[in-house]
Parts: C-alpha cells; sequence; structure tokens
C-alpha cells in the first residue's frame, strides 16, 4: 500500500532541490510550517469557495524593494497579521488567485502576513494561451495553493515541486507538448488546407490552437462548473447526424456556416494581416513580434471564440468540435450504449511511455462518458474539466484508453 506525501515531505524535497543560484534561507523547521499552513488553508472554504492563493515569500525590505522598482504594487500592512490557516481563508478573497500575491516572512512566532503584491495576470500567459512576452519576474521563493491539498513551489518563475493527489512532483505535465497529440490533429489538418492562398507555418498554427483551448480551460476553471470538451473526426459525426441513436446525441447542433467555422476564418484573416510585415515564413516569432491593429484584433476574436466554448460548456453535457475546430454543438451527451472499457491507464509522463492501470469506474459521469468516447472513436480526444478544477486529457493509444491529469499552476 503507497505511503502519501504530506507537507513535511514537501519541504524536504525543495531544500533538496532548490536551484543553486538563488538563496532559500530558510531552515526545515521553517519551510515545513509554512507549507503545513497552507496545506491546512487549502482544505478550507470561504463562502462555499475553494480557497486558492499565491504567497511570496520576503521580508519588509524585499517588499519595499519591489514597490520601487514599480513593475507591481506592493501594499504594506500597518501591522503584520500572523499567518494561520484561517487567517489566509479571510483573506484569500481579497488576494485573486491570479493577479496578487500575500506576502509572508518570518517572524519570532512563526509566520506573518507583510501586505499584498498586486501582479496583475500576465504571469499566466504562457498557460493560459496568452502571449509570451518577458514579464518582469522575482527570484523570490513562491508557493501557490492550488487546491485542495494541492501546493506548487516556485524559485521565482521556475517550478521546483508540487503536492498532488498525496506525492511530491517534480515535473509538470502539459500534453500540448506531446507528439502524440499533434499528430492527433495534423491528420485532419493535411486532409483539408486552411482556407488561404498564404500558408501559414504548421507550428504556428499548432501554437494559436493550443491557445484556443488553453483559453477555453481557463475560463471553465473560473467559471467553476465544470465541463467536458469533445474533438472528434468528420467521419463520426456525419454517423451521428445520420442515426439519431449514434455515439453522440448532440441536444443543440448548428448549421454549417461561417460562424460555426469561425476559427479556419480568423487563421485566414491572420495569415494576411501577418504576411504585411516580411517575405518569410509566416512562423510564431512573426506573430510574437507583430502587434499591430489587425493582428491583435484576430487574436482577441480568438480568444472570443474561446470564451463562447467556455460559455457552452456550462450546460450539461459535452462541447462538441471537429478537429479542424468547428463548433458542432453542445449539450451532447456520449450514448450510455458505447462499450465501457474495464481498465484505463494513467500517463506519467505526456507520451504515456509510462502508464499506471487502474479501474475505469471509479470516477464520476464526466470521465466515465470520456472513457467511453474515445473507447469506440479511436481518433477522439476529451478534455474534462472537473468542479474542482481538476483537467483531465484522455485519448486513445493504440487500443488503450489513457488519461492525462494536466499540471496546471493556475
Amino acid at each position: 500500500m503507497a505511503l502519501h506525501a504530506y507537507p513535511a515531505q514537501l519541504a524536504d524535497f525543495v531544500l533538496d532541490h532548490w536551484p543553486g543560484s538563488l538563496p532559500l534561507p530558510l531552515t526545515r523547521r521553517a519551510l515545513s510550517e509554512l507549507l503545513s499552513t497552507s496545506f491546512q488553508a487549502s482544505l478550507t472554504h470561504e463562502e462555499g469557495r475553494t480557497v486558492r492563493f499565491r504567497l511570496l515569500l520576503a521580508s519588509r525590505e524585499e517588499l519595499a524593494q519591489i514597490a520601487s522598482e514599480g513593475e507591481r504594487m506592493a501594499l504594506e500592512f500597518l501591522e503584520p497579521q500572523a499567518f494561520t490557516a484561517e487567517a489566509a481563508r479571510r483573506l484569500s478573497p481579497a488576494v485573486p488567485f491570479n493577479s496578487s500575491l500575500i506576502g509572508v516572512g518570518p517572524s519570532a512566532d512563526g509566520w506573518s502576513m507583510w501586505g499584498i503584491v498586486h501582479t496583475g495576470a500576465s504571469w499566466l500567459a504562457p498557460t493560459w494561451g496568452g502571449r509570451r512576452k518577458q514579464q518582469p519576474s522575482t527570484s523570490l521563493p513562491l508557493v501557490h495553493v492550488l487546491g485542495a491539498g494541492r501546493l506548487g513551489v516556485y524559485a521565482g518563475s521556475e517550478f521546483v515541486a508540487s503536492l498532488e493527489n498525496g506525492a511530491v512532483e517534480a515535473t509538470t505535465m502539459d500534453v500540448f507538448t506531446s507528439r502524440w497529440l499533434a499528430a492527433l490533429f495534423q491528420r485532419a489538418r493535411a486532409a483539408t488546407p486552411e482556407p488561404t492562398s498564404i500558408p501559414l507555418n504548421d507550428a504556428l498554427v499548432r501554437v494559436i490552437s493550443q491557445h484556443l483551448v488553453r483559453r477555453a480551460i481557463f475560463l471553465i476553471r473560473q467559471a467553476g462548473h465544470g465541463g467536458l470538451i469533445l474533438f472528434a473526426d468528420a467521419s463520426l459525426l456525419e454517423r451521428c447526424a445520420a442515426l439519431p441513436s449514434g455515439p453522440l446525441k448532440l441536444k443543440y447542433s448548428f448549421r454549417h456556416n461561417e460562424a460555426r467555422g469561425r476559427y479556419r476564418t480568423l487563421l485566414a484573416r491572420l495569415a494576411q494581416a501577418l504576411a504585411q510585415h516580411g517575405d518569410a515564413d509566416i512562423d510564431f516569432q512573426r506573430f510574437l513580434e507583430t502587434e499591430t491593429r489587425e493582428v491583435l484584433a484576430v487574436e482577441q476574436s480568438i480568444f472570443e471564440v474561446s470564451r463562447l466554448i467556455g460559455g457552452l460548456a456550462a450546460v450539461d453535457g459535452a462541447v462538441v468540435l471537429d478537429k479542424r475546430f468547428e463548433l458542432v454543438g453542445f449539450g451532447a451527451e456520449v450514448s450510455g450504449e458505447l462499450p465501457y472499457p474495464d481498465t484505463v491507464w494513467q500517463a506519467l509522463d505526456v507520451e504515456a511511455e509510462r502508464r499506471v492501470a487502474e479501474a475505469a469506474n471509479s470516477v464520476g459521469t464526466r470521465h466515465r462518458a470520456a472513457y467511453r468516447f474515445v473507447a469506440a472513436h479511436p481518433q477522439g480526444l476529451a478534455i474534462v474539466i472537473s468542479h474542482d478544477g481538476l483537467v483531465r486529457f484522455v485519448a486513445n493509444l493504440e487500443g488503450s484508453v489513457v488519461y492525462w491529469d494536466q499540471f496546471l499552476n493556475w
């Protein structure tokens, strides 16, 4: 029987693996106390909401230095507040996870909260699909309280370790970087090229598409209602349209028109806008460096497609897209008559080279629907967002239903 890890084990791991170039003037006891209090706070609720916050380990002087740099707004409390699980719970609504930090530092009695640092949400850009601009960063230690029993420790922006599902993890799971996911969508793109005479670099299309999905996941998690997104081949969707008893039953289906294929139209507009700023290959670097009104407008429109997907996910059932990112419909039900796998496999790395078997019936309705969907449709992809914010990708690899728990630091 596996033993679970707790904050003390996370503290040991962090001290052993902290980057040698950065200072960490903390004893094991001090770090363990900080992580233990954070862990206890993560198990509480504030007016029915999961408690989530970020901590910046800084002294009063370091907070003052941050404020003097002008990059962030550091507000220092007139009187420090003891850092307890209850105090963190009460303060958390005033320091939104995405835009603020709680400044904490060691004191004679343990740990104290010195103030609040407003950072804005730009630090999230690489994970929710924004532009990867150079953001001001700090080398100070950060602790992310992500949800019940979930902690992440960072050296500035550099990930060190996390406590997830009772285990200490030193690697992040970002499914978007996998080869199998790119291949799953590349076949569909090769079959039907983009509707433009100006070719976009494949890598650029892949990253922009990932931005759209990341943003949709971000918005569904922010809403707190959970959701299910299914990507299906055109052949499966044709069967569903022809057969009332098909594998997918859509309560709300969309007509074939420009609005349904809005994303591809936006890709064509992006190609035209970027083509005006150079003769070389239209790649991701040119996208990053081009901030004209036309390019920014297309990027914002793509984000609005993500917002639409996020809103549709609030209705019971799945949001369904084809692998060209056409919005097929929502409120979809995966047929209960589809075969259900006895066993699914948890991937321990992005390529699923290491896997652990588990019973398929140990999860809720959304996850079971995702398992049935990819078992019956091997070329499909399911993304499950739970009420508690956990994100799971589900796919069929060589006849096995495999899932990845996507690591998110937000």
